[in-house]
């Protein structure tokens, strides 16, 4: 109860029960993507009677992980794959060598990855946020309790100091594995980790042999089994920078998100179509014109069509609050990208189509083209911005769009 299917196929091998996949459980973070999802739909139509019907099955799901998905009752995620045929690993990286240590010899399982603690973190707290929408105030005290807890000993237990980094893993026995991987990448988009670590996060991704130029490694180069060709062992995948330019953008590291934008768009420029591949090799861009792609690496690929609305809305700086009929905006344009136009965006009952620009001082500035439906259009850094000052948000609020 509460496990949501990764994948559902329907050949003749899964039929036969020879392959698991006719409903197949092996990713640990589906569930708390529904969550998450659930409460996107929420902020987007700012309409509770949507969210309803799936009130039950996303309170299910926060149930599993903390009594099935945290089998050892430890206060974190592992998971431990059952079928003789399933895949080994079940976070986001599900490749049987994903997840190693420094002898290069795989980790066993249960394992818990970094990723996946923060994507419970932060399922409960928009669950508490959906509990105060439904009038549920008891429930949403209890998802807040349980995530600041979570978070609390999160960046308790899983950092490394020498490393001025997260840990990838604990192992069997609790063990930090302690590679460096683009997985911490995913905990500052959900902001698991405290503010105090996070400039040193920050600049440790960036570091040459995590940041390719390209975007940031799967895998350290660092480390002695480092491939810049393996599937996740120091390939590039741009979904994954996509979630850290969201992160990067969230807490007010913007030179950065504008850093791994660019990246981002360099490398499509690279494929016809603008369409990256599945991953790309990790070889770092002063090294070669190109970063090669990994062998067999799927073209088109669905998930990379995601990351530019994502990287999109990061660097315009959208935060929809359809429940206040608010769309809070606060764009930052870099040189190579002076004008976007945005149009028909649907927040709760409301159309709007929006210009953003560049000036020649580097001010990012914006204008509603055509709007049907009330919506108050305000400009405001990121909520939780480390760098936006009283200034910063009392001039956001003078331009406001009514």
């Amino acid at each position: 109860p509460g496990r949501i299917p990764y994948q559902m196929r329907t050949g003749p091998l899964a039929l036969l029960n020879i392959n698991p996949y006719s409903a197949y459980y092996a990713d640990f973070a589906s569930p708390l993507m529904f969550v998450i999802s659930l409460a996107n739909l929420y902020a987007w139509t700012g309409d509770a009677s949507r969210v309803r019907p799936f009130w039950d099955a996303a309170r299910r799901m926060l149930d599993w992980a903390r009594d099935y998905g945290d089998a050892d009752g430890d206060g974190y995620l592992e998971y431990r794959t059952r079928s003789s045929k399933g895949t080994k690993n079940q976070g986001w990286k599900d490749s049987g060598d994903a997840v190693i240590y420094d002898d290069g010899s795989p980790v066993p399982a249960p394992i818990a990855t970094c990723e996946l603690q923060g994507y419970w973190y932060v399922a409960q707290e928009l669950m508490g946020l959906l509990a105060l929408a439904l009038r549920a105030d008891v429930d949403a005290r209890a998802y807040w309790r349980s995530a600041a807890d979570l978070k609390a000993r999160f960046n308790r237990d899983w950092w490394i100091e020498r490393e001025q980094f997260f840990a990838l893993a604990f192992d069997p026995d609790k063990q930090v594995v302690g590679a460096v991987t683009s997985n911490v990448g995913h905990c500052l988009a959900t902001g698991i980790i405290d503010k105090e670590h996070m400039p040193a996060v920050v600049g440790r991704m960036f570091a040459p042999d995590l940041f390719s130029g390209w975007g940031v490694r799967t895998l350290s180069s660092s480390h002695a089994f480092y491939n810049p060709l393996s599937y996740h062992r120091g390939s590039v995948w741009a979904v994954v920078q996509s979630t850290i330019v969201f992160g990067l953008r969230r807490f007010g590291f913007h030179a950065r998100a504008q850093e791994l934008t660019r990246a981002l768009f360099d490398l499509a420029a690279l494929y016809p179509e603008y369409r990256i591949p599945e991953t790309v090799g990790g070889y770092a861009r002063g090294e070669r014109a190109t970063p090669s792609a990994y062998p067999r690496a799927n073209t088109p690929q669905l998930w990379n069509a995601t990351a530019f609305p994502l990287v999109l809305q990061a660097m315009l700086g959208m935060l929809p609050l359809a429940p206040l009929q608010t769309l809070v905006v606060d764009p930052m344009l870099p040189t190579w990208m002076p004008d976007v136009v945005v149009r028909g965006l649907r927040v709760g009952t409301a159309t709007v189509s929006l210009r953003f620009w560049r000036e020649e001082d580097g001010a990012s500035r914006w204008e509603v083209l055509h709007k049907s439906g009330t919506l108050h259009i305000v400009r405001q850094p990121p909520p939780e911005s480390l760098t936006a000052g009283f200034a910063d948000r009392l001039t956001g609020l003078l331009q406001t769009a009514v």
